[in-house]
């Protein structure tokens, strides 16, 4: 395979422009976006690639992808496509088309000079950068309405009243009847002062009266109520007679009965009752009246000791946390820790 055919395409993927060395130069002209007018389409930009045999400069950007390539030299990868070269001009001279793989074909024109026609993969792959034509029809112009025309100044002008149509009258006259009907009956049901109400329909009296829930329930009267007044007065007075219960009467708690008062010396406080024996029976050897409490909880109070009284109690504290073995020991009552 010739090293244009297997080196030379994949170069226009990075570069813009490509120099073969004694052939010339091909070079990626881009295109900004354009409106195609008769198709009414927005064209997007495109690169499209053109032959230049006068670009002679050796910018050295295929020798030195075919030098790593090949793993040959700068030099020699020169020399290499100058040799392939000089076979492609002798053909082109020779008027024959010579194809380049998936960049393009090239051939000698009318003016004796090598003419170049790109490949339909080639022009694929970098028109328009992988976008479409996008239909863009243009908007139609509005048309500018015309000016209202304006008075002079200082002269009044008469607008004409729009007509009133035949429905809306009739139903203006349809929907003044029942009002001024209701108006009329109000106002003549207002003239007899024992039975005024402020309703146009004359409710007879028998539904304004009392009617009882049940059979036998009494029509109140003023007596009724002043009754009722007198007794929410002596209501206070009532409630200061009643008698309340002593303790001795309800009863007192077999707790408090049997430890009234008790302070205790708490050394630590387990879920596991086992382990609580182990820490009481280690202060028990230890000289300390050590007991376990259980809560209503389930947790097990250790104690260094009981005192009935508060102030013996804070006094036996004091000495315990003078000791190392008792110096965390706290304070708490009966009450707090049941």
């Amino acid at each position: 395979m010739r090293i244009l055919d297997q080196y030379l395409h994949p170069l226009f993927l990075d570069h813009d422009c490509i120099v073969v060395p004694g052939l010339g130069g091909f070079v990626c002209n881009r295109q900004p976006a354009q409106y195609d007018e008769g198709r009414q389409e927005l064209t997007p930009p495109y690169r499209s690639v053109l032959f230049n045999e006068r670009l002679v400069h050796h910018d050295g950007v295929l020798a030195q992808a075919v030098s790593r390539a090949q793993g040959i030299t700068f030099d020699q990868a020169v020399k290499a496509i100058e040799l392939e070269v000089v076979q492609l001009k002798t053909d082109i001279t020779g008027g024959s088309t010579v194809a380049i793989e998936r960049v393009g074909r090239l051939y000698k024109g009318r003016n004796e000079r090598v003419q170049f026609l790109a490949d339909e993969e080639m022009e694929r792959m970098l028109r328009s950068f992988g976008l479409r034509n996008i239909p863009l029809r243009p908007i139609a112009e509005v048309t500018a309405k015309p000016p209202i025309h304006q008075p002079a100044k200082g002269k009044v002008v008469q607008m004409p009243s729009p007509p009133v149509s035949v429905p809306l009258a009739r139903i203006a006259a349809a929907l003044a009847v029942p009002v001024l009907g209701g108006l009329g009956m109000f106002v003549a049901d207002s003239w007899d002062v024992k039975d005024a109400r402020m309703s146009a329909i004359n409710v007879p009296a028998v539904v304004a009266a009392f009617e009882p829930r049940f059979e036998g329930e009494a029509v109140p009267s003023w007596s009724d109520v002043e009754a009722l007044e007198e007794t929410a007065a002596l209501a206070p007075e009532v409630e200061a007679a009643v008698e309340r219960p002593t303790t001795e009467e309800i009863g007192v708690p077999v707790a408090l009965e049997d430890n009234p008062g008790l302070y205790m010396l708490v050394a630590g406080a387990f879920s596991i009752e086992a382990n609580a024996q182990v820490l009481a029976n280690q202060l028990a050897a230890n000289g300390f009246d050590a007991e376990v409490f259980e809560q209503d909880g389930g947790l097990h109070i250790v104690t260094y000791a009981t005192h009935l009284e508060e102030q013996s109690a804070r006094l036996h504290l004091e000495e315990l946390r003078k000791q190392e073995i008792s110096q965390n020991a706290w304070l708490k009552p009966w009450k707090v820790i049941r």
